[in-house]
């Protein structure tokens, strides 16, 4: 695949992959390539270090906002407001590589790092074509980062459960979590940020509270994790369509028959004895 310089904001770093229109910097790159070989690090190294994955997390972080405020510095020097972008890729830096070492062996550990930080540098593209609401694949950067939303929520909610953490440990622990990939998905719902926080602790709340409800359930592990999903999906899709005005009994009833049809799949999984 080739490159072609674009008429950009940044037009000496700022790169477009050609026919594509997707903005790819350098800085980007060398970003990716970073992580990559921080996941590899952290699962090839025995006993693992465990810092590598919060140093990682630490990288991304940083490293993202220098980048978005490079490449779209006309809006960020404007005053918009770059956190709100670094939960994603925080989160994902720190999630694959502990979610990884859990699920694979072997020379599966060279593939998943280097998906892992394949998906990272997708992420990292989405966020800065997500920063433009104009933007032609705007709507696209906006689903690949709600894919990789749903993921790290999956993952961390099923970390909580290896770890055999306490049930106050964890459902604090999933309050945070669900809050700040909340942030995520409604950042860009025309919302100042105190309005953004707030909605987003309220599914925080919820999917805490459905935590302790499953505590009394006979049910752990990936399909507990599952479960959470699917409210943390029904929260945050009610708390969009509220936002942007589109919340009806019919919207409410779609998500709801998707949240239930896959609640009812996970309880015949556990009554099959399949998980």
């Amino acid at each position: 695949m080739t490159f072609a310089e674009g008429a950009t904001d940044q037009p000496r770093t700022l790169l477009r992959l050609s026919g594509f229109g997707v903005p790819l910097t350098t800085e980007t790159v060398i970003l990716t390539a970073v992580m990559t070989l921080t996941f590899l690090l952290f699962l090839l190294i025995e006993p693992t270090p465990r810092w590598l994955a919060l140093l990682g997390a630490l990288i991304a972080a940083l490293a993202t906002d220098g980048i978005l405020r490079h490449v779209r510095s006309e809006i960020f020097e404007a005053g918009a407001d770059s956190t709100p972008y670094l939960f994603l890729p925080t989160l994902l830096a720190l999630t694959v590589p502990v979610f990884a070492e859990y699920n694979v062996r072997g020379y599966w550990d060279i593939l998943v790092a280097a998906g892992g930080g394949l998906v990272f540098g997708l992420v990292v593209l989405a966020e800065i074509t997500s920063v433009r609401a104009t933007d032609p694949l705007h709507t696209v950067a906006r689903f690949v980062a709600a894919a990789a939303t749903y993921f790290v929520v999956f993952a961390l909610l099923a970390l909580g459960y290896a770890f055999d953490l306490g049930l106050r440990e964890s459902i604090a622990a999933i309050a945070l979590i669900s809050m700040l990939c909340a942030v995520e998905l409604l950042r860009d719902d025309q919302l100042d940020p105190i309005e953004t926080l707030v909605f987003s602790c309220i599914t925080g709340l919820v999917v805490a509270e459905a935590r302790w409800v499953m505590q009394y359930l006979p049910i752990d592990g990936y399909l507990a994790a599952l479960a959470l999903l699917l409210v943390f999906y029904f929260s945050t899709g009610v708390v969009h369509a509220y936002i942007t005005r589109q919340l009806n009994l019919v919207v409410t009833g779609e998500y709801a028959a998707v949240a239930a049809a896959g609640i009812a799949l996970v309880a015949a999984a556990r009554i099959a004895g399949l998980a």
